[in-house]
């Protein structure tokens, strides 16, 4: 059976004590009573409570004082004190190690949520203080922010794997000093910035030193206070922006001084070619509060804009629900379930003009990098694509000069169809290869079907130039391949070209 809980309430307000006591004992606590800071020194030594309630109406010992004499006890130095006041002023109570404030008059929901909320991160406190000990938990109930706050009282080292969704994140902490923080794409301050946000998931702490560069040089303290207040930001102006998924870009009349500050260097140049909000904010070294600031005086001063889709018809969703879980149970035919599946398309072309016209004519699409490595090897991934929580595509290229031919069986491995962007003799080469040897239906953008696709067993289609209704027939055509027998020719598909 687990000890009962005991709760020390100073406060000279009579009232108020009689409303909080008998609240606090139908929850099963055992409540003590000092009417003064004096009294309650004096209890916190003898009865060492697992919680004081302390008002800035107490006589004899103000609050600063009682706090600074509970720290340097070792007796008591582990009392979490929550401060009540009639008057809440943030910046005077810096500084005070307080678990917790409450504005009176109380509400009694609010006081026992945040005594409860106090007592599981005492406990999770009391488990971080152990070297080897892995601990769990959930977000709701213990935040970002207080998990990141024991650790660093702890002065703890270790990996914090946090998990939302289909969302992982984690930050590393060395010494109680954030070191290093991922989220998706974005590292560092940016991402820890991210995560510190996050109310609902669960987490992990895995302890353990770490050797890798520290990519955050700001002390805990600094920044949990920054990134709340970034936050704080971030909300303010994100209603006057447009949706993360809306595209923007550079208005072509848009007169751009020479003299840049970096950030508005950094967001011009990536909405040079149209790009969906959230990109922006994810290729963009700065924060996000900095990014959104320049793209809020940007669009105020008409230098950027809501960029118009290409083909009204084609803006809908590449697939339907059916077809999309056809096409995830195709790319996972034979391997274990997983929560997200990524597929691959493949590009073939000639040069980085490819890629500039993939990005530009395909909504949704989002680099991997602001200058993908992959749009000047010729080789990689140059982009992702999220058509639901638990299917994505990624648009990879793979060299199309003959000496890589080596490479390109074993990273195809996952393509679901090719789209072949210009009839250059390298990228129907490579396009040859896909639908002859992979066996993958190819889709010929704004060009007729070249002679050697023809036949080809997994079909071959010409479309226009408009890419996303390129890319939803190359979907649906990948998940109703033609069989071909062993033996027997395969029958044309080539569909007539239509715009």
């Amino acid at each position: 059976m687990a000890p009962v809980r005991k709760i020390l309430i100073a406060d000279p307000d009579l009232d108020a004590v009689r409303m909080l006591s008998r609240a606090l004992r139908q929850k099963g606590y055992q409540v003590h009573y000092a009417p003064d800071g004096a009294r309650a020194l004096e209890i916190c030594v003898l009865r060492h409570p697992d919680l004081a309630l302390f008002d800035e109406g107490c006589k004899l010992l103000e609050a600063r004082t009682f706090i600074q004499i509970l720290r340097t006890n070792p007796r008591t130095e582990d009392i979490p004190v929550v401060l009540t006041t009639t008057n809440l002023d943030v910046d005077r109570l810096r500084g005070l190690r307080l678990a917790a404030h409450l504005k009176k008059p109380f509400n009694l929901d609010e006081v026992l949520s945040r005594i409860e909320h106090i007592f599981r991160r005492t406990e999770a406190a009391k488990d971080l203080k152990s070297d080897n000990q892995e601990i769990e938990g959930s977000l709701s109930q213990l935040g970002i922010p207080d998990l990141m706050q024991i650790l660093g009282m702890n002065k703890r080292s270790g990996k914090l794997n946090l998990e939302r969704g289909n969302e992982r994140g984690e930050i590393t902490v060395a010494d109680g000093r954030p070191a290093n923080a991922r989220l998706g794409r974005v590292e560092g301050e940016k991402a820890l910035f991210r995560l510190l946000a996050w109310s609902e998931g669960t987490f992990t702490f895995a302890p353990g030193s770490s050797t890798a560069r520290a990519r955050i040089t700001r002390g805990m303290d600094d920044a949990l206070l920054e990134g709340m207040r970034q936050a704080d930001e971030v909300n303010r102006l994100m209603p006057a922006l447009p949706a993360r998924t809306t595209r923007l870009m550079i208005a072509p009349d848009a007169d751009l001084p020479q003299d840049q500050h970096p950030v508005t260097a950094q967001v011009v140049d990536l909405l040079r070619q149209p790009r969906a909000m959230g990109e922006v904010l994810d290729l963009a070294p700065a924060t996000d509060l900095e990014v959104l600031g320049v793209l809020t005086t940007l669009m105020q001063k008409g230098v950027a804009r809501v960029a118009e889709e290409e083909g009204g018809e084609g803006s809908g969703p590449l697939l339907g629900p059916a077809e999309m879980h056809s096409l995830r149970s195709r790319v996972l035919r034979g391997k274990s379930p997983l929560k997200v599946v990524t597929a691959k398309v493949f590009v073939c072309g000639n040069g980085p003009a490819v890629a500039r016209r993939l990005f530009a004519r395909l909504p949704g699409l989002s680099a991997v990098s602001a200058e993908p490595s992959a749009v000047k090897s010729g080789f990689g991934t140059l982009g992702h694509l999220e058509l639901s929580e638990v299917l994505h595509l990624d648009f990879c290229v793979l060299p199309p000069a003959e000496a890589a031919r080596p490479l390109w069986r074993p990273f195809s491995a996952g393509a679901v169809g090719a789209l072949l962007m210009d009839a250059s003799e390298a990228a129907v080469r490579l396009a040859s290869y896909l639908a002859w040897e992979i066996r993958v239906p190819v889709v010929v953008v704004g060009e007729t079907v070249p002679e050697k696709l023809q036949g080809a067993p997994a079909g071959v289609l010409a479309q226009g130039d408009d890419l996303t209704e390129a890319l939803r027939s190359l979907l649906i055509q990948a998940l109703s391949p033609t069989p071909v027998l062993p033996g027997t020719e395969p029958e044309p598909r080539v569909s007539a070209s239509f715009a």
